[in-house]
């Protein structure tokens, strides 16, 4: 069979990033411990407060140390090695973390007395797992591949109306009917607040009652959790895959290992637990394959029972290589994923309903190569394949959906319940140009704008005479220098940067664009998806931060501060120029 072009390019473009990824680890390594540290690479010094044997033979290690909360996410792969040698030791993934204390999940107990060392550890599964998939894509043709590489012409499919979708509203009624008649591929753009994750719910309960029990993925575990809790609530059993610690609390009954623990093998296993935590040698050997042998069996029979899994494309990748292919998978946020991420999905399903929406972000690759930052949404939606948008959204109020309205071509409606604004502006420009606040660069080479942060913290002094709460307000800002920042300034508010508040909202977003210089340049702060993701957060208030002059030098950031200023919402800094 001869190579196809387009699968050799996809190749080339994952062996780019990993020499990038492992160009940046190698840097990384090579640095002094303290310079490790600071670069958020390496904790130290660190001891051992506790060892507890855990499910499927695998130990827990407490780790005790200072400053350790958020250095390190859940589920992240680590090496924990002696302090002499911190990159020579065993390698596992972070459980949890709090302010001086990371629990990490690895093969065997440490031995030694420490002190000890924790570090990131290159991780290439989901890489491999995709270029396993693009060679199997090469010498296997299914329809499914044969659609997205152009071999058939894309096609409008017949809508499929089903009970399931008679609780949605008419524009998400009409998009799950054109979505669940796709023989192969159907595309659903959701943009903010307009009931995607209800209608991706619907369309699972659909195929259930079709003899379905498909896959339910997202890029992000808060999303995966997301649309776990519709479904189960739309009445579906849904068993949730993935890292317990990175699960949300309201889904971990949902999670493989809680219904393990919790079902009928439980007693057993934990039985097994006990004898081999206080038991060594061959003895202590052979209680562990027979908690593994019981954990598989208990696996089965959990999976057996569901209607729904659900759990990241990652966990797929790591933990879900055993599991029985369904016909359909649901993929939340596929506009955030790389091309090569859903080719993994294309050897194993006979088809793929992608939900997303490219107006926001888009794949993060390290390389920057374009094969991987294109989305396979955005391709598909190039080539012409039907992309149904839902088009009334339950977020914000009228006078913020303006900010975002021509993004969307004007067809955005607020439902009435949201429409009013709670109080007029409901949003907010804080010029200040021509105050000298310009923007700074740290040592890691990221921006920061000391005088935004103080103006920020006045407008939060402002919300809190308003009578709003610390938990009503989330602080975005482009660059990480300036969230550090923040996060000193205003401890108590939620903060985060752009990419990490897609997906998230809260009734107000205060925003912080740092980009003030007398060049105009704006570097990343252009990207008009990043734009509309730090402007679409917000509920009822939108309350930005910026240098017009600067940031007016992009046509988008002019017609969003004439879109305000027209509001009634424009302020200049002077306002708190004592």
């Amino acid at each position: 069979m001869a190579t196809e072009p387009h699968l050799v390019a996809l190749a080339a473009s994952l062996e780019r990033e990993r020499r990038a990824l492992t160009a940046e680890a190698a840097a990384l390594r090579a640095l002094p411990l303290v310079d490790r540290r600071a670069a958020g690479f390496t904790l130290y010094p660190l001891q051992v407060d506790s060892t507890e044997l855990r499910s499927r033979g695998r130990v827990n290690v407490v780790l005790r140390g200072h400053e350790l909360d958020g250095v390190f996410a859940p589920g992240e792969p680590v090496v924990l090695a002696p302090l002499g040698r911190p990159d020579d030791g065993l390698g596992g993934r972070v459980e949890g973390a709090e302010e001086s204390v990371i629990e990490v999940r690895v093969p065997d107990i440490p031995a030694g007395p420490g002190p000890w060392a924790l570090s990131k550890r290159l991780d290439f599964t989901a890489l491999d797992a995709q270029a396993e998939a693009l060679r199997r894509a090469q010498e296997k043709r299914t329809p499914l591949g044969d659609l997205l590489l152009g071999y058939q012409a894309p096609y409008r499919p017949d809508p499929y109306e089903h009970p399931a979708f008679a609780v949605l509203d008419a524009s998400q009624r009409a998009a799950a009917e054109l979505v669940l008649g796709a023989t192969e591929i159907g595309l659903l753009h959701g943009p903010p607040g307009t009931g995607k994750t209800q209608t991706l719910a619907r369309i699972l309960v659909a195929l259930r009652d079709l003899g379905e029990r498909p896959w339910a993925l997202a890029e992000s575990n808060a999303a995966v959790d997301h649309l776990a809790q519709r479904a189960a609530a739309a009445g579906l059993s849904v068993v949730r895959l993935g890292v317990s610690a990175r699960v949300h609390t309201a889904v971990q009954p949902m999670t493989l290992e809680w219904r393990i623990l919790n079902g009928p093998r439980a007693e057993v296993i934990r039985t097994l637990m006990r004898q081999a935590a206080r038991t060594q040698g061959p003895e202590g050997l052979e209680l562990r394959d027979a908690i593994r042998a019981e954990w598989a069996v208990a696996k089965r029979e959990v999976l057996e029972s569901a209607d729904v899994i659900a759990m990241t494309l990652g966990t797929l990748h790591t933990r879900g290589r055993d599991l029985p292919a369904p016909r359909t998978a649901v993929v939340d946020e596929a506009a955030q994923m790389t091309e090569p991420a859903l080719w993994t999905l294309v050897g194993r399903v006979k088809r793929l309903l992608l939900a997303g929406d490219p107006l926001q972000l888009g794949p993060v690759v390290k390389s920057r190569d374009p094969g991987l930052e294109r989305s396979l949404v955005q391709r598909l939606v190039d080539a012409g394949f039907p992309f149904p948008m839902l088009t009334q959204q339950y977020r914000f109020n009228d006078e913020l959906l303006a900010l975002c309205a021509d993004t969307y071509g004007g067809r955005l409606r607020s439902h009435p319940s949201v429409a009013a604004a709670p109080r007029s502006p409901a949003a907010t420009w804080l010029d200040t140009a021509g105050m000298g606040l310009d923007e700074a660069r740290d040592g890691t080479e990221s921006l920061h704008n000391p005088g935004e942060v103080r103006l920020l913290g006045r407008l939060w002094e402002e919300l809190v005479a308003e009578g709003y709460a610390p938990a009503d307000v989330g602080v975005i800002t482009p660059y990480r220098a300036q969230l550090l920042r923040l996060r000193e300034a205003l401890p108590e508010l939620e903060s985060g940067t752009v990419n990490a508040f897609q997906g998230r909202e809260k009734r107000v977003i205060l925003c912080s664009f740092v980009r003030s210089n007398p060049e105009q340049q704006l570097g990343f702060v252009s990207d008009a998806r990043r734009l509309n993701v730090s402007i679409t957060r917000a509920r009822e208030r939108f309350l930005a931060v910026g240098d017009a002059a600067t940031l007016g030098a992009l046509p988008l950031m002019q017609r969003l501060i004439d879109t305000i200023a027209a509001g009634g919402g424009y302020r200049s800094g002077w306002e708190f120029a004592d």
